[in-house]
């Protein structure tokens, strides 16, 4: 960043700061994350509860903000920290701006339920019933799922009806509680949160509130869903979201920098709260309609979900625009023959087939390759990545050929993963152009690359940031045409 970035509240489209007592008054949140006690949360005092499933499914709950900060080396719980201090950390000024949490007048349950272990989506049942129970002494109206995609497969197909996280808030939706989730933060992924959840994608404001100056994050996921519905419903900055400083490691940094599309989608949790604390009879099908309808497309960009922007979204309550109405019922893809929906003309059917027989290990090889090739790059990643790693020359060069011609960036990045395996280190010459790729698995795979003959290759420095890409990889490039000189 060349300079400070504006404040998220700014970004988001606020005419002025959230009011730190007002804003997201008495609304409940449930963050499903975990955290650490940390002196940026104290002023939460009794209105953050931390709960905790344990592997007996016994339910413990905390007041974690009153408790005594601990030494942190392996960085536990310090994304659930970030997401709740971009929802709700006191103001203070930097470089002559105010920052403030979206909404820190809310109420917090931070919800630890063994996320990414076996058992993971009993285990998130047993703790939604348990909160769901104090919903009305909470006023439980918001949950917030950054890896709601769990322990699934994360290029595969399958209807998300079946992903233990859905499954387990259920119950929570069907109550009226607003599910609001990431959408993913990068094209090497396939799968895309239900159509139930608000799914918030993220794009590059480059820390700025004039949306004259945002552009399209290039590597973000958007698309299609195994149910064949469009995702993500709304879009949020993801880059440079500025809160206090609190992470492990030992800095004198006055901020810490939050990020992703969890960063994004806690974010628009902050904006839900916002408006449902001021107007008190909104439903979460009236505010989704707000938020969607009345946001700003980004000009150029061929991803129809719009920008957040609050002031416009708040105007259209105001107005009372929005006529409460269900949410339309569109029909999901029904796969009934596999082998025939191979053949499909709906590239998701056919994504969702392959899907089905890689995962009953019935795919050949020379089936991955023919598929390897078709015209959905949805269906071309769940080809590449099944297909794993070269297993011989003939590949390994395949693999090289196809990666060069290969215009789209999640399925560039199966193709470097698959060479990152066995990779050599004589194809320096290789990787490191690849070092300026805007799929971030592949510049992640060429840092890994680099690593692994760290007295040979000088080493690439990876960033989030789109237009810090060129400059992190510049001086590699520069070694690369001196070796060649």
């Amino acid at each position: 960043m060349r300079k400070s970035p504006e404040p998220t509240w700014a970004r988001l489209g606020f005419s002025d700061a959230p009011d730190f007592t007002e804003s997201g008054k008495n609304i409940g949140i449930v963050i499903i994350d975990t955290i650490a006690p940390h002196p940026a949360i104290l002023h939460l005092g009794h209105r953050l509860k931390y709960v905790t499933v344990h592997d007996d499914f016994s339910v413990t709950c905390q007041n974690i903000a009153l408790e005594e900060p601990v030494e942190n080396e392996d960085a536990s719980g310090e994304h659930g920290l970030m997401t709740l201090l971009a929802l709700s950390h006191k103001p203070f000024a930097f470089q002559g701006k105010t920052h403030i949490g979206i909404a820190p007048a809310a109420h917090y349950i931070v919800l630890h339920h063994g996320a990414f272990r076996i058992g993971e989506g009993e285990r998130l049942k047993a703790g939604i019933e348990w909160i769901l129970n104090k919903q009305k002494e909470w006023n439980i109206r918001i949950i917030l799922s950054t890896g709601w995609h769990a322990l699934d497969h994360q290029v595969y197909l399958k209807s998300t009806r079946k992903n233990s996280t859905v499954q387990a808030l259920a119950s929570a939706v069907r109550s009226g509680v607003l599910v609001v989730c990431a959408n993913g933060n990068t094209r090497t992924v396939n799968i895309l949160p239900p159509r139930d959840y608000l799914a918030v994608g993220g794009y590059n404001d480059r820390g700025l509130a004039e949306r004259d100056n945002h552009l399209p994050f290039p590597d973000e996921p958007y698309g299609r869903n195994a149910e064949g519905h469009f995702r993500p419903d709304v879009l949020a900055p993801r880059v440079y979201l500025t809160i206090p400083f609190c992470e492990s490691n030992k800095k004198a940094d006055v901020v810490s920098y939050y990020g992703g599309t969890s960063g994004a989608a806690t974010l628009v949790t902050g904006v839900a709260a916002y408006l449902l604390s001021i107007f008190q009879s909104l439903d979460a099908t009236t505010l989704r309609i707000a938020l969607t309808t009345y946001g700003d497309r980004i000009n150029g960009y061929d991803n129809p979900a719009p920008r957040i922007n609050v002031t416009q979204a708040k105007a259209a309550i105001e107005s009372g625009l929005i006529t409460n109405q269900p949410q339309e019922a569109l029909p999901a893809l029904q796969i009934r023959h596999t082998h025939m929906e191979l053949h499909s003309q709906d590239d998701m059917k056919r994504a969702v087939a392959l899907s089905t027989l890689v995962e009953r290990e019935l795919c050949s090889r020379d089936l991955l390759w023919q598929y390897s090739c078709d015209n959905s790059p949805v269906v071309r990643k769940i080809a590449v990545s099944a297909l794993g790693k070269p297993i011989n020359e003939y590949e390994r060069q395949e693999f090289w050929n196809r990666l060069a011609q290969e215009s789209e960036g999640g399925v560039r990045g199966w193709y470097a993963y698959g060479l990152l395996q066995d990779a050599r280190k004589n194809e320096g010459s290789q990787w490191i152009p690849l070092s300026t790729d805007i799929n971030w698995t592949v510049r992640w795979c060429v840092s890994d690359y680099l690593a692994m003959f760290p007295d040979f290759f000088p080493q690439l420095e990876t960033t989030h940031d789109p237009d810090s890409i060129l400059s992190k990889a510049t001086p590699l490039i520069q070694w690369l045409s001196g070796q060649d000189g």
